[in-house]
């Protein structure tokens, strides 16, 4: 009939396979009908008007399932077959596609149906001219198409660069229903219309320039001009199985037809990653001159400096060193010195910034020490100059709080033999130095052949853990008598950091550049786990933004070390200054106060910094399960260098060496390769033990300050005191210990037993984030204990210790890298991608960028680092206060 929009032909063939000529017009559905049996194959020559796309559906009614029906349509460039049943969905009874164009041997393509059966089975096809706007895509949401897609129902859409001067766009499918189903996404070049598109699940992954992805929620991806001049095909269709899509989730409530509806649409990625990269260079570089310029002006104007008071300081020493030079060239009487001991005194006081007491020198008065040094006459004269510096120094006194009583002087230290040096009169006696003759050397001697120590004063002071002081664990703080001992606790850590960088690096970008580039070349875009909505590809990367985003550690890592070759460079020159040598100063001389100034470390951990900004930037190349151990390696070394770098300030010689602190490192590199290759209930019991195992013993190595009896005998003491405390028979403890030592390690053993039954309970797949959060939670713990201590000293009621107070600077440096750190886990917690499930969850995770090319892991990436050289920083100038203090003064925690 005319006017009707269907044409049906139901052709009854009874011999043969007779060809059937039909016509398809447009705006028009063509209906194919009839029975096929083994003896009877059906072919249509159809006649098609124009060279728009086909959309053809085809459905059976099965009599005989074990003997599917067979289609094949063939055009002149082309053929394209199907079966109903399918292989891959037994239950399927029907099957929809698209071909790019139906016009081809002069207008005609050729339709046969048949089967194996010997009873009839019945079909249908409906075969429709569309129109091609019906499947292209504009650029924008607003122009987005939704549609249904099945293992049997595949879509295709279109989209052509020609109309449009950008060079790249965001393709995205978005799932509309609840439970997703398993479906894969194909990207194929525009001419495969001219050749063969590829529709089915079996060869969807095939063809020259073709990329796809596996899809649950969402999937993303990136379409260059330069790749696709011409346009290019999309083809939707829905996997018979959920194979490849779920891992750390399970599939729920999916259709047993698996048919889903999905948007599909087409953005321009208008961020330019030059624009961008240029933006955040020029960030850095102006804060960078604004740093430098605010330095110079503060120093210039105020005398202040950010890297430490190393000016300051050295104009104290002149001055003491001044004073103590006119005191020994004055000869008052010891009747004389008594009566005007005080005023010199609070000079001293005055000149040093620490307590006006004779100890806080680590010395007696150099007036004292002395009975000929001045006479009555001398003694009573006032120079008005040095009353004036006593008037100028006031303001230094240190400052007491209302609830702190007021420091007393003790008069209980006793003159030091004149005969004793400066070295025995800092480490009581425990260093002995000879000439090669075998000669005591009662003098002091700038070069030593020989040097003897008495270990077991060394061992009994230390193990005095009320009394023990940082010079009784620094006596091996002399360039001059133990070259080796430092360089293998501080210079070693560098050049191990450097090597073990390198070698490291050069293997790692080569492999993770190789995957990348194999995911390009085989279009397999679950390779790699990017954040597709956030993917600007730029030069030989795929991910620039991610990558580049590291920058800021390598810039904060490089700057850092700067800053510490410029401190190394000032305290060295302020050792090297005759003004403040040990013969003017005796043991107020820089080399003998404050902690033991070591710069090894430092160093390692500006250029751990720079590599963890090196190697993260080669995991974002390429990221995936076995990679992300290259974004954590250098994340541990610079955890345990902090926590090493702090224990180093009072325990200056029982820090590990550089060697065997990067074997504990490669230990948990070991096991954290292991982890990646394994998840068994076994391997997580082993894991556990021998992590509390590891943290005991630590922590009983740092209450016994590296000394005591055998490491069994220890830990069996230690476990004697745990129990006594929990039995509440407290007698073999001493308080001062209870308060200060014990309770704190329990503290810290019960937050690490906490974690290890965590990671026993929950077990996920990858052991990396659970050694890095022990790492880095230990780290902070050692942090808030040393800092907790200092500020125990100094706000203590009595005997408070004004030395152990903090710069209103280190203050500053301490509040900004808890704000960068804050801010930053808060950019971390949205998690954006995860290795530990399939590509397809991983894109599930996926989001659109925070800042032009920059998602909230690229945020992460600049805070952290951020709050990382804040961190640094802090550590750095943490013991300025304690510069002028003598060692043997300080106590040990």
């Amino acid at each position: 009939m005319k006017g009707i929009c269907h044409i049906c032909f139901l052709v009854t063939l009874v011999f043969g396979s007779d060809e059937v000529s039909v016509d398809l017009e447009p705006g028009k559905d063509l209906i194919i009908g009839g029975h096929v049996t083994v003896t009877s194959d059906k072919e249509y020559l159809i006649k098609v008007p124009s060279s728009d796309p086909v959309r053809i559906r085809s459905e059976v009614i099965l009599k005989d399932k074990q003997h599917p029906v067979i289609f094949m349509i063939r055009t002149d460039l082309a053929v394209k077959s199907w079966r109903i049943p399918s292989k891959n969905s037994a239950n399927s009874t029907e099957h929809a596609s698209t071909l790019c164009s139906g016009a081809a041997d002069k207008g005609f393509m050729k339709l046969i149906i048949s089967t194996t059966s010997k009873v009839d089975q019945e079909y249908k096809v409906v075969v429709t001219l569309t129109d091609p706007e019906s499947i292209r895509i504009q650029p924008g949401r607003k122009n987005s198409k939704t549609t249904q897609i099945s293992p049997t129902t595949q879509q295709l859409f279109q989209f052509d660069f020609s109309k449009y001067t950008e060079d790249m766009f965001l393709l995205t499918v978005i799932s509309n229903h609840e439970n997703p189903v398993c479906s894969l996404v194909s990207v194929q070049p525009l001419e495969n219309c001219q050749e063969e598109i590829y529709d089915e699940e079996k060869d969807m992954r095939y063809g020259e320039k073709t990329v796809y992805q596996t899809m649950l929620r969402v999937t993303a991806i990136v379409i260059e001009k330069k790749m696709y001049p011409q346009g290019v095909n999309i083809v939707l269709l829905s996997k018979s199985s959920d194979s490849g899509c779920y891992q750390k989730t399970e599939p729920n409530g999916v259709p047993l037809n698996r048919s889903m509806e999905v948007t599909i649409s087409i953005e321009k990625l208008s961020a330019d990653p030059v624009v961008s990269t240029c933006i955040i260079l020029a960030i850095y570089i102006a804060l960078g001159f604004f740093a430098g310029g605010f330095s110079f002006f503060t120093f210039k104007t105020f005398e202040y400096e950010f890297d430490g008071q190393f000016g300051k300081h050295k104009k104290r020493l002149e001055q003491l060193a001044s004073m103590l030079r006119r005191n020994s060239a004055n000869k008052i009487s010891t009747k004389s010195e008594e009566v005007d001991g005080t005023n010199i005194e609070e000079n001293l006081y005055d000149t040093v910034q620490s307590p006006a007491t004779e100890e806080s020198f680590g010395m007696s008065s150099p007036l004292r020490s002395d009975p000929q040094c001045l006479s009555g006459e001398e003694s009573t004269r006032k120079s008005p100059k040095k009353n004036e510096l006593n008037v100028r120094l006031e303001a230094a006194t240190p400052r007491k709080f209302s609830w702190q009583k007021s420091l007393q002087t003790d008069e209980t230290d006793i003159a030091s033999p004149t005969h004793r040096t400066t070295q025995n009169l800092l480490y009581n006696d425990v260093i002995r130095s000879r000439h090669s003759s075998g000669t005591t050397q009662t003098t002091g001697v700038k070069v030593k052949k020989v040097v003897t120590l008495d270990l077991t004063e060394i061992l009994i002071n230390r193990a005095d853990r009320e009394k023990v002081t940082v010079a009784d664990m620094a006596v091996h703080h002399n360039t001059e008598y133990f070259p080796d001992f430092l360089r293998l606790r501080s210079e070693l850590f560098l050049w191990l950091i450097m090597l073990a960088g390198i070698y490291y690096t050069l293997p790692v970008f080569q492999l993770v550049y190789y995957y990348q580039e194999t995911a390009i070349k085989s279009g397999n875009l679950d390779t790699c786990y990017y954040n597709y909505l956030c993917l600007y590809p730029w030069g030989p990367f795929a991910d620039y933004g991610h990558v580049f985003s590291n920058i800021g550690y390598v810039i904060s890592g490089l700057f850092f070390m700067a800053i510490v070759k410029y401190r190394s460079y000032k305290y060295e020159k302020l050792c090297n200054n005759p003004k403040c040598s040990e013969e003017a100063l005796g043991i107020n001389s820089p080399k003998f106060t404050g902690v033991p100034e070591t710069y090894g470390i430092f160093y390692a951990l500006g250029a751990a910094l720079t590599f963890e900004g090196i190697l993260s930037g080669c995991y974002h190349v390429c990221p995936t399960a076995e990679n992300f151990q290259f974004d954590t390696t250098f994340m541990y070394v610079i955890s345990v260098l902090v926590f090493l770098k702090v224990y180093q300030f009072r325990h200056s010689d029982i820090t590990q060496t550089a060697h065997l602190v990067f074997l504990v490192i490669g230990l948990a590199l070991i096991v954290e390769v292991i982890g990646i290759f394994t998840s068994s209930f076994i391997f997580w019991v082993i894991f556990v033990t021998g992590y509390i195992t590891f943290v005991i013993i630590f922590i009983i190595q740092v209450y016994y300050n590296g000394t005591g009896p055998t490491l069994v005998q220890r830990i069996i003491n230690v476990f004697k005191k745990v129990k006594s405390f929990v039995s509440g028979n407290c007698s073999e403890i001493q308080p001062q210990v209870l308060n200060k030592k014990l309770i704190p390690t329990l503290l810290i053993l019960l937050v690490n037993i906490v974690m290890a039954v965590f990671f026993l309970y929950k077990r996920k797949p990858g052991v990396s984030r659970y050694i890095l959060s022990i790492m880095m939670v230990n780290m902070v713990l050692y942090i808030i204990y040393y800092i907790s201590h200092k500020l125990y000293y100094r706000l203590r009621t009595e005997n408070w210790m004004p030395s152990e107070g903090l710069r209103i600077l280190t203050c500053l440096y301490g509040i900004a890298s808890l704000l960068f750190m804050c801010g930053a886990v808060v950019f971390f917690i949205k998690e954006l991608k995860t290795s530990a499930g399939t590509p397809a969850e991983s894109r599930n995770l996926n989001d659109s960028c925070f800042y032009l090319i920059f998602d909230n892991h690229d945020m992460w990436h600049f805070m952290s680092a951020a709050g990382l050289f804040y961190l640094f920083m802090f550590i750095l100038t943490v013991e300025d206060c304690n510069m002028a203090q003598p060692r043997n003064k300080m106590p040990v925690f």
